[in-house]
């Protein structure tokens, strides 16, 4: 690891320290914010090892971006070696919200490389009243497609369909 890398890992587990420790100074009365866009994690403790590139977040984690919020007890964060974050595991009891969608599962990986998400351990997907879940739950970002794997897979639609807030259309007459 050249030291511009190292240098970068470093400051990213400077910047995830000081956001545990935010938690603590708004409790104290602490009215500063974070500026817009920044993602903020909160947790019990934090354990980072910058020779195994690695930081893990444990105990009443909290992950709070611009579109969503992630809770669960613990997650583990790997860094490439060029100090961007390659591959994040969140277990137990995983809850992501975001707007009209809440996710429960007992683990979530997110893989940088593919920008996807493999969701584990009795996934389940509420989108606007709609459900979807099974064993293993697959999301791909780029192109917003979805992959279920393992029985069984169980879909509930109502009123139109996963993302949708119209009512479906009627169905054809078949006389």
């Amino acid at each position: 690891m050249n030291l511009l890398q190292r240098a970068s890992l470093f400051t990213f587990v400077l910047l995830l320290a000081w956001t545990t420790s935010a938690r603590a100074q708004q409790a104290a009365g602490d009215a500063d914010t974070p500026p817009p866009g920044s993602t903020v994690i909160t947790s019990d403790e934090l354990h980072s090892d910058q020779a195994n590139h690695t930081s893990v977040f444990t105990g009443n984690v909290m992950v709070v971006g611009t579109s969503f919020n992630l809770t669960c007890d613990e997650m583990k964060v790997l860094f490439g070696k060029d100090g961007k974050v390659d591959h994040i595991i969140a277990s137990g009891n995983v809850v992501i919200n975001q707007p009209g969608r809440v996710t429960h599962s007992g683990q979530v990986d997110y893989y940088r490389e593919d920008d996807k998400f493999v969701l584990t351990d009795s996934p389940v997907i509420v989108d606007n009243k709609n459900q979807i879940s099974a064993p293993k739950i697959t999301i791909y970002r780029a192109n917003q497609t979805m992959l279920t794997e393992g029985k069984p897979t169980k879909v509930i639609l109502i009123n139109g369909g996963i993302g949708s807030s119209t009512p479906p259309a009627p169905l054809p007459d078949n006389k």
